[in-house]
């Protein structure tokens, strides 16, 4: 699960800073879980028109961003096209900052690589086979590519086994999404989460060996 790649829907190549974002983004997972958690991404360009709520945007200046709502901002005449205003939630989720786009302009989103969707989609298919919660394997790559940084509730989660109640918010924030995957996922995740017995942290999961 190491590779991390980029690729652009709209067909040019990525910016570099965004390739060793995702990869900073690994690593310091690899790091804090003694390597045995290397989450595979991916960053794509898309148009702003075309986000979503529950969307990951790597936003230049504040990281990685839930976009929680997208409206529309009345009509720039001079480029002729329409403007919408971005709100996502900061990772500490207790507030929010919005930024006007046009609705052509493009913007960095972290996804998961095809690798880690097929791991994750795997192991829900093999709970549901099994009539059981997923394992904790599944849903620690659920909650790592959930998270919006080492400042979350899922990060900690990743890393530790520890769950919250910020967890449970965030999964809210991400439960937005209008994509039936990702809504699967964060389904999964919150089963084996209020499945487990204690809240953790979950002694020896960051050099637990898979």
């Amino acid at each position: 699960m190491e590779a991390i790649s980029t690729r652009r829907e709209t067909g040019a190549h990525p910016q570099r800073s965004m390739t060793e974002y995702v990869q900073t983004a690994s690593a310091n997972l690899a790091h804090d879980t003694k390597g045995e958690l290397r989450p595979a991404y991916e960053v794509i360009q898309r148009q702003v028109g075309h986000l979503a709520c529950g969307d990951l945007v790597v936003e230049p200046v504040l990281g990685e961003v839930r976009v929680v709502h997208v409206a529309e901002f009345g009509y720039d005449e001079a480029q002729r096209q329409r403007r919408l205003q971005v709100h996502w939630a900061t990772d500490d989720g207790l507030s929010t900052a919005a930024r006007l786009y046009p609705a052509a302009a493009t913007v960095a989103v972290r996804v998961p690589a095809l690798t880690d969707q097929a791991l994750i989609r795997q192991g829900i298919d093999l709970a549901v086979y099994q009539q059981k919660e997923i394992d904790p394997r599944t849903a620690r790559t659920i909650a790592a590519h959930l998270q919006r940084g080492p400042g979350t509730a899922l990060y900690a989660f990743a890393v530790s086994g520890v769950i919250s109640d910020r967890l449970y918010d965030e999964l809210d924030e991400v439960a937005l999404a209008q994509s039936a995957v990702a809504r699967q996922w964060i389904d999964a995740l919150a089963r084996y989460c209020l499945s487990r017995e204690d809240d953790g942290p979950v002694a020896g999961w960051a050099a637990e060996g898979w």
